[in-house]
């Protein structure tokens, strides 16, 4: 096995993370209480620096979830903040990833290692309390020294989704449970066994390192959720030179009445509605029982009102000869481009704000693209790395026969109207 050579910190750093629980062990005697501790506070380092990193992940999750009604409308927007000073730029897109992890999955992760570590019967002492603080420390700082050298220094950040960052302490909760597991009913007070506890976590992350850093091999968990190889690096959508023939963008109290409704909506169809139900069984004890399911209701639909605006709010949509483009206006970075030759489909709906505001809601669709099913992740040159949707969609606009006639599929849109008035 390959040892990380001097000029690469970021696996030195991890090298130096794992070095000191058998530092600990054999120049200082530590425990088995302090061993595991010193466990705790990497994965939490790991759960930590995982956060620190998702928001600046450039690639996008190839499981995304662009029609998840809550958080698909943030996970398909294209475009980054960009920071001042060497920071690169933020994604809107990878919010839901964060909000998972720092939600779900590091309690979750956390409260699994602190009752492995309660089950040891571990005993708190002064002394032990300071070396766990003392080993907890040092694969802090090491886990940050690989975060800033690997990650935000050499450029890692480009090579990452969201999703493929959050797989490390995945792995790190997996391997090091599966270790302490095997050899938890041998006992941990055996010096034999605490030795191949730390001598199996060493070998388990320098395993790690290697198979990362090597892309001819790919271990079980690469194969089943994916790796940073077999995420997709987001195309960037080219709009036309010159002036577009039609531009069309619904004005500000549509786009604002679209997402309130659209939050009412969705707390009333989705499993949120259970919500409404206890706070009418609460308030049939008391008033303010009911507010707490009430101000959960609240917070779910300004949620949804907030991700469909910030999705469809800024857009603008920019009809050329044979080319539609949805522009944001918001982040400056064009979101959808589709051609006459691509449109399969056109639809044309009216919901109730469009009846409001004497709108309609066009779709423009490039027919069936479910992807195959499969139940392992591909090779890395055998992943599809199209990202483009399969509609674009145009809500709430003026003149949408304007918009159809100037991309070149105006008869579309006449039959597909025809068609709605035959049928009502």
């Amino acid at each position: 096995m390959r040892v990380p050579s001097l000029d690469r910190p970021g696996p030195l750093a991890v090298v130096a993370s794992n070095a000191v629980a058998p530092v600990g062990v054999l120049a200082l005697g530590w425990s088995a209480t302090v061993l595991l501790g010193v466990f705790v506070f990497e994965l939490a380092a790991v759960l930590f620096w995982a956060a620190v990193k998702v928001p600046f992940a450039a690639k996008r999750p190839n499981n995304a979830i662009d029609d998840h009604r809550l958080l698909g409308a943030l996970q398909a927007k294209r475009g980054g903040i960009d920071l001042p000073g060497p920071l690169p730029p933020v994604y809107l897109r990878n919010l839901p990833t964060l909000v998972t992890l720092v939600v779900l999955l590091a309690p979750i992760e956390l409260g699994a290692a602190f009752l492995l570590f309660a089950l040891a019967d571990p005993t708190i002492t002064a002394e032990t309390t300071g070396q766990m603080l003392l080993g907890g420390v040092g694969v802090f700082a090491a886990r940050g020294v690989e975060t800033a050298a690997d990650y935000f220094r050499d450029g890692g950040y480009r090579d990452h989704s969201p999703r493929s960052v959050v797989l490390a302490p995945f792995k790190y909760v997996f391997g090091v449970g599966t270790l302490l597991f095997v050899v938890g009913p041998f006992g941990l007070d055996s010096g034999a066994v605490l030795g191949l506890v730390v001598a199996g976590k060493l070998v388990y992350d320098l395993r790690a390192i290697q198979v990362e850093r090597d892309p001819d091999r790919r271990g079980v968990f690469y194969r089943l959720y994916g790796s940073k190889e077999t995420e997709i690096e987001p195309e960037p959508v080219v709009e036309p030179d010159g002036e577009p023939v039609v531009r069309a963008r619904p004005s500000r109290a549509v786009a604002v009445a679209d997402a309130l409704y659209r939050g009412v909506v969705y707390t009333l169809t989705s499993t949120v509605v259970v919500f409404y139900l206890v706070a009418a069984f609460l308030a049939a004890f008391a008033l303010r029982l009911a507010l707490v399911p009430l101000a959960l209701v609240f917070a779910f639909g300004a949620l949804r009102a907030a991700t469909r605006y910030l999705r469809y709010g800024p857009l603008e949509y920019r009809s050329y000869d044979g080319v539609l483009v949805a522009y944001d206006t918001l982040f400056d970075e064009p979101q959808q481009r589709i051609e006459r030759d691509e449109v399969r489909r056109l639809v044309v709906e009216t919901d109730r704000v469009d009846r409001l505001f004497d709108t309609a809601s066009v779709e423009f669709d490039r027919g069936d693209q479910t992807p195959e099913l499969q139940f392992t992740v591909p090779d890395p040159d055998e992943v599809e790395h199209d990202d483009t949707p399969g509609s674009l969609l145009a809500p709430h606009v003026d003149d949408p026969k304007a918009i159809a006639d100037a991309l070149g599929v105006g008869w579309l849109y006449e039959r597909d109207v025809e068609q709605a008035t035959a049928a009502d």
